[in-house]
């Protein structure tokens, strides 16, 4: 038994009845393996693989148009903190499948918009772990792997992502689902 909850923990999917409560602000973030990596090298990337980087999920849809808006940005963070930060597009909406987010990133290949940040599919660990009603969400994850901060679009930015970075506190407004 102990083997098979390991095996859920590592894929990140959740045994019957095993009850998984969400993470607030200073929590500590298990182990998370994003198995399902629809872009890129499309390996799993696991948080202690990432150890010493802080990271930021970034939940979002295929029909929400200020989280596709956002990419270019976040992808502009992404290269210029490369050494310390990771960005995870995290693609859960309940109205797009796998095959709908394969589709989105494949039509864009070749093109301006291309989506080049790892995008994971249908995370279900996460899902549960950072609830959330409306999209963009942001969970940044400190690289001590504790939450940092849940926020929306609005709070990230070039300065909270120094002192995030840095390991300094950061104020931001908490998103609220």
């Amino acid at each position: 038994m102990a083997a098979l909850c390991l095996f859920f923990k590592a894929y990140g999917l959740s045994l019957p009845n095993q009850d998984i409560k969400p993470l607030a602000i200073g929590d500590k973030v298990p182990e998370i393996v994003f198995a399902k990596i629809l872009n890129g090298a499309k390996q799993p990337i696991s948080l202690s693989s990432l150890k010493g980087k802080a990271v930021i999920l970034d939940f979002w849809a295929t029909w929400c148009s200020s989280c596709i808006s956002a990419f270019p940005k976040m992808y502009g963070y992404q290269k210029e903190y490369a050494k310390n930060l990771q960005v995870i597009l995290v693609g859960d909406a309940e109205t797009d499948s796998e095959e709908d987010l394969t589709s989105f990133l494949a039509k864009r290949v070749g093109s301006k918009d291309e989506i080049v940040l790892p995008v994971a599919s249908h995370d279900k660990l996460t899902t549960a772990l950072f609830p959330h009603r409306a999209f963009p969400h942001y969970v940044w994850i400190g690289a001590d792997r504790r939450v940092k901060a849940i926020t929306s679009s609005s709070m990230v930015s070039k300065q909270n992502l120094e002192n995030f970075i840095a390991g300094r506190d950061i104020y931001v407004k908490t998103k609220e689902y």
